[in-house]
């Protein structure tokens, strides 16, 4: 059997967009923060500073904490310690690159072939340390990547609706020809649904 690598490539770049599409909103309310993740996860841990998704090939997991203390030399042991707790090979340690956010990322192996990502980031708007831990298969660095990216802390940016003039209401005089009624006018766009967690 022969396997068309050209068409491969083609077909996976073609699907590629598919994922950050079907993406949903989450907004924790408490901590104005917000993030993306793909669609269609179910949680598996829900309490007031501790969130948990999970996909058939994904699981993502955000704690928070007070940054009190928090230097980088604690966020990086704090990450070395959480990788050695999880027997991760293959490790490296880089600064986040989330906007709004000062921290690192190790990504790393765990020992039955999955990957791994450990982010610790304190806000530079607030009192909070994000702690995130993504276990995903080896190829999907693109959609942990962007999950990351879209951690933002503040209300998110809602789209503004234009609001609608009400007609008033007209007294009609005596022997005046009656006018037609206007039909209702329908939105065409739909806000993007946000998700409270």
């Amino acid at each position: 059997m022969k396997i068309n690598v050209k068409r491969t490539i083609l077909a996976l770049v073609a699907a590629f967009p598919l994922l950050a599409v079907n993406a949903e909103t989450l907004t924790w309310q408490r901590y104005n923060l917000s993030f993306e993740v793909p669609d269609g996860g179910y949680v598996t841990y829900k309490t007031t500073t501790a969130y948990e998704l999970q996909w058939h090939d994904l699981t993502f997991s955000i704690r928070l904490f007070d940054k009190s203390g928090a230097d980088d030399n604690f966020l990086k042991y704090n990450l070395r310690k959480s990788a050695s707790g999880y027997n991760m090979y293959d490790t490296q340690l880089h600064k986040s690159k989330i906007d709004g956010f000062k921290g690192f990322n190790l990504t790393g192996t765990l020992p039955d072939g999955s990957r791994a990502c450990l982010t610790n980031v304190t806000s530079k708007k607030s009192n909070l340390l994000v702690q995130i831990e993504i276990n995903y298969f080896l190829g999907d660095e693109a959609r942990v990547d962007a999950i990351l990216k879209s951690l933002t802390e503040g209300k998110p940016k809602a789209t503004k609706e234009k609001k609608e003039k009400k007609d008033k209401q007209k007294v009609q005089k005596k022997g005046a020809k009656p006018k037609p009624i206007k039909p209702g006018k329908v939105a065409d766009d739909t806000p993007t649904p946000l998700y409270e967690i």
